[in-house]
């Protein structure tokens, strides 16, 4: 490795440094623009913006954010909790077919998009070890789970709807009934 090189790797770590320490530093701030954002686009979108939302919590793998956090909001924000219920629900059977169907055309070039290699082996052995039944397991989890990993493990529309769609549909219901009563 030459100098140059050194220097540009020695210049990006220390730049990382500093950008992690001014988000550290302000993160207060950070996650108030972000939450008024989000609550503001929500606010001016209405429902269709609830709904497109839920769609992309749902179909794009993250491990952070459920789609119960917009029902929450929406609730908070004074939206007819029964639509939001009815949109989470509808939102997210959308968003898992589409991303099944996306895990059924592009395979494991659509996992390598999302998740590393070691992560997908991870899930591929899990999935051969306790079968279609821990898509049920994850769907019902409160934790985000990848349904695309349904279309590229090649489950079929009626086992994807039976072990991942039908449970995800429990949980949203149970959760966001106890969410909204508990608010």
């Amino acid at each position: 490795m030459n100098k140059f090189s050194k220097f540009k790797i020695i210049f990006l770590i220390i730049g990382l440094l500093i950008l992690a320490s001014l988000l550290i530093l302000n993160f207060n701030y950070f996650k108030q623009s972000i939450s008024d954002f989000i609550e503001n686009r929500l606010v001016s979108w209405g429902y269709l913006g609830f709904f497109l939302f839920i769609f992309l919590l749902e179909a794009l793998p993250q491990p952070f954010l459920s789609a119960l956090i917009p029902l929450v909001t929406g609730v908070i924000l004074g939206f007819n909790a029964i639509y939001l219920i009815w949109l989470t629900v509808i939102g997210s059977v959308l968003a898992n077919y589409a991303a099944y169907y996306l895990g059924l055309s592009l395979e494991n070039s659509a996992v390598s998009l999302f998740i590393k290699e070691e992560n997908y082996n991870k899930s591929l052995r899990w999935f051969n070890k306790y079968g279609k039944k821990s898509f049920s397991l994850l769907a019902l989890s409160p934790l985000p789970y990848f349904p695309m990993l349904g279309g590229v493990f090649k489950m079929s529309f009626y086992e994807f709807t039976k072990y991942a769609i039908i449970p995800r549909i429990i949980h949203y219901l149970i959760f966001s009934s106890i969410l909204i009563l508990s608010l």
